[in-house]
Parts: C-alpha cells; sequence; structure tokens
C-alpha cells in the first residue's frame, strides 16, 4: 500500500467531505493515514498482524512485495502452518474494514480531517508505536511470606521485529512501599544487568542486556527476578492491561504462603479495569489454591487496554503487617513510566519497545505489588 495506488483506487471515494482544497494526492495520503491506524486499533495481536502483513505496514518484510511472500515468511517465523497464517490476513482485513468505515463516519461527523493533512498531521502511529519487538510468552510467579511479597521470578520469549534490539528495560515499583532499594532486579538466564536508576516518583529502572543483538524474527528467552525487601502488606490483586506492545501469552503463578492463605481466589478476564476487584458472577472463575499454597491462570489472545489477571481476599483478622492505612485496592493511577506492571495494583503494560535505538523496555514494575497502579 501507497500513496500512488491509494490515489488510483477507488477506495479515495471514502473521503468524500474532505476539505475541496485537498489535492487528490492529499485525500490519498489521509486514508493511508487512517488505514494504518485502523490495522493498529485491531486488538488480536494475531489479526492485527495479519492486516498488517497485508498491507505491507508491519515492517516485518518490507521487501517481500507480494503477500504469499509475506504470509510464508510469517508462518516460519511464529512456526504457524500457512493456512493459519492467511487465515488471520483474511480476518484481520475485515476487521480493519469495518474499522475503516467507522474511522470515516467519525470524521465526516466532525472537523477532523484537518489532522490528516499532509505537513499538519501528528506523529504516525505506526512509526510511534508501533512495537520493536513482540513478547510471544511471558511467565510470572510471585512467592508471598504471609501477606508480603518475598521475590518475583519472571520469564519472557521475545521476538525482534525490528534490527539491533540487544536490551531489554525493567521498571519495578512496589506500590505499598516506593521507597529507594526497596525493589531490587536480579538477572537469572541469558540477560545481564547494564545499568540502574531510581527515579523520584518510585520506580526501579534496569537495563538488561543481551550477549548479541537480535535481527528481526530472532527470539530470545531470558529471565530475570524481583527481590522486595518491604514490611509492608500487598494489595491482593495482580492485574496487567496491554497497551502497545503485542503479547501473545501471559501466565500468572502465586505461591501463598501455607501458614496465611487467602479466604478466596478468582480470575478476570478481559475486563475493564474497575471489575478486577468484583468477585465474579461465572463459577468457573473461581480458583482454588493446591494443599501447598500454589495457584495458575493462563491468558492467551490478550487484547490491548482490558484487564487479566487474579485476585483475592484476604481474611478479615488480620495475620500479618498491614500495608500501614492504605487500602485494598486503589485505582488511582500512579505516575510513573508509561506502560508499567504493577504487582498489586491496576495493571500496565508490562514491555514495551523503546525508541528505534533498539532497546525493549519493561512496562513498568513488574506488577507493582501492593498499591495504586497506572
Amino acid at each position: 500500500m501507497n500513496v500512488e495506488k491509494l490515489e488510483r483506487s477507488s477506495l479515495v471515494k471514502l473521503l468524500p467531505e474532505t476539505p475541496e482544497e485537498w489535492s487528490d494526492n492529499q485525500r490519498a495520503a489521509a486514508l493511508q493515514k487512517i488505514i494504518v491506524e485502523c490495522c493498529h486499533a485491531i486488538t488480536q495481536e494475531k489479526l492485527r498482524t495479519g492486516a498488517q502483513i497485508g498491507f505491507n505496514i508491519d515492517g516485518e518484510n518490507p521487501d517481500e512485495s507480494s503477500l504469499t511472500a509475506r504470509i510464508d515468511a510469517l508462518a516460519h517465523r511464529r512456526g504457524r502452518h500457512e493456512r493459519t497464517v492467511r487465515e488471520w490476513f483474511y480476518r484481520g482485513t475485515v476487521e480493519a474494514a469495518l474499522l475503516l468505515r467507522q474511522r470515516v463516519t467519525e470524521l465526516n461527523g466532525r472537523a477532523g480531517w484537518q489532522d490528516y493533512l499532509p505537513g499538519n498531521s501528528p506523529p504516525d502511529l505506526l512509526d510511534a508505536d508501533r512495537p520493536r519487538f513482540l513478547l510471544d510468552r511471558t511467565e510470572l510467579l510471585v512467592r508471598l511470606s504471609g501477606r508480603i511479597p518475598a521475590e518475583v521470578l519472571i520469564f519472557r520469549s521475545l521476538v525482534a521485529l525490528d534490527d539491533g534490539i540487544d536490551r531489554y528495560v525493567a521498571t519495578a515499583r512496589y506500590h505499598s512501599d516506593p521507597r529507594p532499594g526497596v525493589v531490587s532486579v536480579e538477572p537469572l538466564a541469558n540477560c545481564a544487568v547494564r545499568r540502574s536508576a531510581f527515579t523520584p516518583n518510585g520506580y526501579e529502572m534496569t537495563e538488561l542486556g543481551f550477549s548479541t543483538a537480535l535481527q528481526p524474527g530472532h527470539r530470545i528467552s531470558f529471565a530475570y527476578r524481583l527481590l522486595i525487601h518491604t514490611d509492608r502488606e500487598m494489595t491482593p490483586v495482580l492485574n496487567y492491561s496491554p497497551k502497545a506492545q503485542q503479547s501473545s501469552r501471559y501466565i500468572f503463578q502465586l505461591q501463598f504462603d501455607p501458614t496465611a492463605p487467602p479466604v478466596r481466589v478468582w480470575y478476570f478476564n478481559g475486563v475493564l479495569g474497575p471489575e478486577t476487584r468484583l468477585h465474579p458472577d461465572n463459577e468457573d472463575h473461581w480458583l482454588e489454591p493446591s494443599s501447598l499454597g500454589y495457584v495458575r491462570k493462563d491468558f492467551v489472545e490478550l487484547s490491548r487496554r482490558l484487564h487479566y489477571g487474579v485476585a483475592w481476599d484476604w481474611p478479615q483478622d488480620s495475620l500479618g503487617p498491614t500495608a500501614q492505612g492504605r487500602p485494598d485496592h486503589d485505582f488511582r493511577a500512579a505516575a510513573g513510566p508509561r506502560d508499567v506492571d504493577a504487582l498489586g495494583a491496576a495493571p500496565q503494560n508490562f514491555c514495551r519497545a523503546a525508541p528505534a535505538g533498539q532497546r525493549a523496555r519493561d512496562h513498568g514494575s513488574f506488577c507493582a505489588l501492593g498499591g495504586p497502579g497506572a
């Protein structure tokens, strides 16, 4: 897809109410930007990728002019059958078409076309927010001592979408105790700490380096640990909400202290933020920890801006340190790095790509333990 092709296409008739002084080239350029936005807005990662390779705007195979070649290449990278990826393309294109019709209707109903005039438009979403890498699997294990988190183990599988991805920035914050030194990051496998800094609003940012720079399509698995040094109780929720970063599978694991078990545990799957602490109506959403206090929940095909995770209730009679007057849950946004995952907090995006400088960024605290989240 390019402006020249769109200028000759009947699709430009979708823009009947653009300013009359616009040239055909400007109208085509506006349409191209809207199509890119619509593809980027598809919530399911596989359908979004299917639409993007269909229009050749995903950046993974820019030199492949053939749709069949792009589908074959993506199928090879993902380890999927060609027919499966072609189905992503078919369904993703339909989704993009529906979003395009809706977006054009919205723009016809208000004075919004001027934003798409070349030279006056905001930064292209594809350039500003397109992920530089894909996290196709994230697995975390939270281990509690009493009601206080002791450590968090994090395992990730990352696929590069750009050249030169050689690092990943893990940003962590324990919202119940945002003092310096409360959270520390320790590499476990296939990564090393390059540098670390503590921000004034309580975030520990640690750059984890890889042994080699990745090229598009290359995969790396790595693991690290968050050590929590606090005496303040954890807010009873693990919450994750994808924002920009693609995430195909996300696994929550909790190891409760057998001497301090929760009263009840449940999971929420694709809900709005305030719903994360509501007890579920569906009995299948209740979780039963093992006799050793372990519970696990897997999520696949996550949608951006919805919330996924596990929540629980502590007994009314406190068995351990409290959160020093903090409420059980607080959905106010926490100031801090964009897209931070908070443990025991309202969700944030776990990982997001850094600017073209080839670094990957962990959106924030590993589930910032116990407090308000973003």
